[in-house]
């Protein structure tokens, strides 16, 4: 049995970096668990019945981030016993409160992975001297699929939580007064969905299809950009979101979320953005890597 946990559907960065990791290990099967908080007991109940011959995935996602420091804490008699892989996760690092999980735990659980790819620099920076490999981004660009159409229209990904009511709504304004001046119609997402939304999920990815250009407080709504071929202009209260873009190539299209002040210029000039889809196909090929890695391991497993 090959066991893949992720945090969630309902979140569809979560569910698309799940999504990508089960395209990549096609045609394998694998049996989805959840780990946020509701679901922990449940999901460790069920890895507590994996022996050695299954393998546990777990991956991608933030769930480095302290809130699932619950489920790394019941997953560590189950490491201890059933081979497993980490693929795509990482830290999220709150700019406005701590939220990064015991590193000493994260160390304990790396030590015995069979294999541990973490999405981002910012993610092994915080982990020196646990042997991790070179990051490989979110494996979600392996499903997100660049647009025909070029699309034309302002696309708001906001993540209110990181960004903070402020910046939220200085975001907001600047971004419908941009889209009101230039003549682009206005949209806006914090990429939430209904569990099991295989038609919200179009929906949204559709909104960033009918774009071409995205502002956005989200670390998703950049990746999903990215790979859209859509400019992407981020404003950050996470860490992790300079960490993405600077990989990208796109660290001077980076508003720290005390700098929104500076937002109606740098959406003017947001079209002038260079493209990374060079960058987003050697993602993609660094999660064929890891999938290898992983394939071979789910065959001797079998």
């Amino acid at each position: 049995m090959i066991y893949h946990v992720f945090a969630n559907r309902s979140n569809i960065g979560d569910w698309l970096s799940a999504r990508g990791i089960q395209a990549l290990l096609e045609p394998l099967r694998v049996r989805e668990c959840l780990c946020d908080e509701p679901f922990v007991p449940e999901t460790l109940a069920r890895l507590s019945a994996a022996g050695r011959d299954d393998l546990v995935i777990i991956g991608g996602g933030g769930l480095f981030m302290d809130y699932f420091a619950p489920f790394w804490e019941g997953f560590r008699e189950v490491a201890r016993r059933v081979p497993f892989c980490l693929w795509g996760v990482g830290y999220c690092d709150l700019k406005r409160e701590p939220s990064r999980a015991p590193a000493a735990l994260l160390r304990e659980i790396i030590s015995i992975a069979r294999v541990c790819v973490v999405r981002d620099q910012l993610t092994r920076d915080h982990l020196p001297g646990c042997g991790l490999d070179a990051p490989v981004p979110c494996p979600s660009v392996v499903t997100i699929e660049r647009p025909s159409a070029p699309g034309y229209g302002l696309l708001h990904v906001d993540n209110y939580t990181t960004a903070g009511e402020d910046a939220y709504e200085t975001m907001d304004a600047c971004a419908q007064r941009f889209a009101r001046e230039t003549g682009r119609p206005y949209r806006q997402t914090n990429n939430r969905i209904p569990p099991e939304g295989e038609g919200a999920l179009a929906a949204v990815l559709q909104r960033y299809a009918e774009a071409d250009l995205v502002v956005s407080s989200a670390l998703h709504g950049c990746v999903i950009a990215a790979a859209m071929g859509r400019p992407v202009l981020a404003v950050s209260g996470d860490h992790k979101i300079e960490s993405f873009m600077e990989a990208a190539g796109l660290r001077e299209w980076v508003c720290d979320i005390g700098d929104v002040d500076d937002l109606p210029e740098r959406l003017a000039a947001l079209r002038s953005q260079p493209s990374v889809l060079d960058f987003v196909e050697q993602a993609r090929a660094g999660n064929r890597r890891v999938a290898a890695q992983v394939m071979a391991l789910a065959t001797s497993a079998r």
